[in-house]
């Protein structure tokens, strides 16, 4: 797998624009295939990359594949923290209950209230203002 995702990162990084091939199937310069007088296919070699990765199961023009493979290198990586990358909203009823919950704790004087905003995973100027309202 690692070769095969290797030698897609030359084809693309090598070829710029279209790369020219035989009836067989064969790579050719469009300049020697003129020279010779031989018929040539223009090919992106995008096309090509993406048909490989296919065959070997990696399917990177489809949006939830790459979702779904994105949050597998994350998790794998350790550098998700819970989250998908997408913005929680939050209800206005699930708004009411954390400042019913944050003046409860603030009562007690256990917390502040940056600490309390990261602990139920909002953004400290968020947090403001929802008190605020």
């Amino acid at each position: 797998m690692r070769d095969l995702i290797k030698e897609a990162i030359a084809d693309l990084k090598k070829n710029e624009g279209f790369i020219y091939v035989t009836a067989d199937g064969k790579k050719i310069d469009l300049h020697e295939a003129a020279a010779r007088g031989i018929a040539v296919t223009p090919v992106n070699p995008k096309d090509n990359v993406i048909k490989k990765l296919e065959s070997a199961g990696l399917y990177l023009t489809d949006g939830r594949f790459m979702n779904d493979f994105n949050e597998l290198v994350s998790l794998i990586n350790g550098s998700s923290s819970g989250r998908s990358g997408k913005r929680r909203t939050f209800t206005d009823a699930e708004k009411s209950k954390i400042i019913e919950e944050w003046k409860k704790v603030e009562a007690a004087g256990k917390k502040t209230k940056a600490a309390f905003a990261r602990e139920i995973g909002v953004g400290y100027q968020t947090f403001i203002n929802w008190l605020r309202g």
